[in-house]
């Protein structure tokens, strides 16, 4: 039996969808489903009785309170405590896999050259940390078969947060703004490579951390550039050196006026590339769909659909511009 915690969020429940397509024997929980699918994993008592009810074999944690959350407070108490909760029932009840996801948002400083897994961790906020945090608790833990995937943003048709400010430019043909001409490195996931590795790790034991990326890394002002095109926008890009704006958004978003938080900020200002070699070798796969054909497909997903999204979570609907609406009038 495979136990998918978070199966509510935007990552478990496509892997649900998929363990249901591929008809694999699974359960899911989440804080936000109903009836016995109800469960709350920084509640121990709570989340015990589902492994005392149930032969769990694999443990997929993709529970995660997310960088954008309104109560910073629930980020490390679900983040760190309630994974904590789950390597301990893991080990108690002796399943034989648990699977976690960490982020590239454990390094945040310009890179030169592409970060490996031994590279050393230097989050500036509280998502960042939290993963940390919860990276060392399993490497310590007794568990004896355990798969960390570091990923970078998860990209999809059906998932937008931040992502939607960018698309709300180029579709309104805006003036879109860049840091230091936009020549930092970038680089994402798509969910379905993601799963396809989560699927090859079930049959794997090991106790390894991975990064998994796509293999295409562009300039942010490349990418950009690609989108524009792609839906024959008129939007041009104007580039700005940071005298300071960074500080401001983070200060704004700290009391909520701004929907970018610190690790948003240096990401359209810092290059970040993964070596992505050690997984690729080890699971003799890689990751085939390219940075700039995910973005170009959700950003047309996004025009298409445009106000008829539900607005579920967080991760999944349009965020919010808050006082960056100020920035899209003038523009």
């Amino acid at each position: 039996m495979i136990l998918v915690v978070g199966a509510n969020g935007f990552l478990g429940s496509k892997l649900s969808q998929t363990l249901k397509r591929k008809k694999l024997s699974y359960i899911k929980l989440d804080q936000n489903l109903c009836n016995k699918e109800k469960v709350d994993i920084n509640i121990y008592p709570e989340l015990e009785n589902i492994f005392k009810r149930n032969k769990i074999k694999i443990v997929i944690n993709c529970a995660c309170e997310p960088a954008t959350s309104k109560e910073k407070g629930n980020i490390i108490k679900t983040n760190v405590g309630g994974n904590k909760n789950l390597i301990d029932l893991s080990v108690k009840y002796k399943v034989k896999k648990f699977i976690f996801f960490s982020t590239s948002a454990i390094w945040v400083r310009d890179y030169k050259k592409a970060v490996s897994e031994k590279t050393k961790v230097c989050p500036v906020e509280t998502y960042g940390l939290s993963k940390v945090l919860a990276e060392k608790d399993i490497i310590k833990s007794k568990l004896n078969n355990w798969t960390i995937f570091r990923v970078p943003m998860i990209v999809s048709e059906e998932r937008l947060g931040v992502l939607s400010l960018l698309f709300e430019f180029i579709i309104n043909n805006k003036k879109i703004p860049v840091l230091n001409n936009g020549k930092n490195l970038i680089q994402f996931i798509h969910i379905k490579d993601l799963i396809k590795f989560i699927l090859k790790s079930f049959s794997i034991n090991e106790k390894q951390i991975y990064n998994l990326a796509s293999d295409e890394y562009l300039t942010l002002k490349g990418l950009f550039l690609i989108l524009i095109n792609s839906v024959k926008s008129s939007s041009k890009i104007i580039s700005f050196n940071d005298l300071g704006f960074t500080n401001i958004l983070s200060f704004l978003n700290k009391i909520r006026l701004s929907p970018l938080n610190i690790y948003h900020l240096k990401m359209l200002k810092y290059s970040l590339v993964m070596d992505t070699s050690k997984i690729k070798k080890k699971y003799k796969m890689k990751p085939v769909i390219k940075t700039s054909s995910m973005m170009i497909s959700t950003l047309k997903a996004y025009k298409n659909k445009k106000g008829n999204f539900k607005n579920t979570t967080e991760i999944t609907s349009p965020i919010k511009m808050g006082i960056l609406r100020l920035a899209y009038y003038l523009f």
